[in-house]
């Protein structure tokens, strides 16, 4: 079984080691290894690491690559990074056969990830697509301004969608609907959503679904009375801004 590092034990590396564990023996690097409680994996520490040949994942906060940069020695064979607002000149601090910008969503867990990618070189591309795949599915960016804006509709449309999730299943609690059933309604609700959007465009769905003077066009309307559509598109433009 392949081994991956993973530089980092906040949401995010925890997240991917979940969904890769399976398929992969994985180590995390910590500063404090007695510290780190939510992975199950085997955890070292910083001390004498050498990424000589290792395949490398970080999943810290930004601001500390320099830092963590300097703890470091030796060449990795590939290094991928979900480090946000990191370009590929900032990681050249730490050195590695090859480079990847991913920035996939803490659905990682599940194995359900939606990952964008950008590749510096075709040095084991076809590994580094697999490791993607196994806690997602993967889409090749073509450069940084794509990268920034699947970041938002991946990386950030899921905390935009869950203030969705729970507005309907407290409409239902506020309706009366007990709340663990109002829930599980959304939950479901939810999921076959994701069936409808896997066969149909968003319009064709709210189409379908809408019928003259009935109940779903009522409620649709005052939505677009709450200009919901442009919520939306100032919530994409201020994560994409930051």
């Amino acid at each position: 079984m392949n081994k991956i590092y993973i530089l980092g034990n906040g949401a995010m590396a925890s997240a991917i080691a979940k969904g890769l564990e399976d398929s992969y023996e994985i180590i995390v690097v910590a500063r404090n290894p007695k510290k780190v409680t939510n992975i199950n994996a085997k955890i070292i520490s910083y001390d004498n690491f050498d990424l000589e040949g290792k395949n490398i994942l970080l999943a810290f906060k930004p601001y500390a690559l320099d830092e963590v940069a300097n703890l470091l020695k030796g060449k990795a064979r590939w290094l991928i990074s979900v480090l946000a607002n990191t370009t590929f000149e900032q990681l050249y601090c730490i050195k590695s056969q090859n480079y990847i910008k991913i920035m996939p969503n803490i659905a990682a867990e599940f194995k359900a990830s939606t990952t964008g990618y950008l590749i510096e070189n075709d040095l084991y591309k076809d590994e580094v697509i697999s490791v993607l795949n196994t806690f997602g599915k993967s889409f090749l960016l073509q450069n940084e301004k794509e990268f920034n804006v699947a970041m938002v509709l991946s990386g950030c449309a899921p905390a935009f969608l869950s203030l969705v999730a729970e507005a309907l299943s407290n409409a239902g609690l506020k309706n009366g609907l007990k709340n663990d059933l109002s829930y599980q309604l959304t939950r479901s609700t939810f999921e076959s959503f994701s069936a409808l959007l896997n066969h149909e465009h968003p319009a064709i769905i709210k189409e379908k679904i809408c019928s003259p003077a009935g109940v779903t066009i009522k409620g649709v309307e005052a939505l677009e009375k709450k200009a919901l559509r442009g919520a939306f598109f100032e919530a994409f433009e201020a994560s994409l801004g930051k």
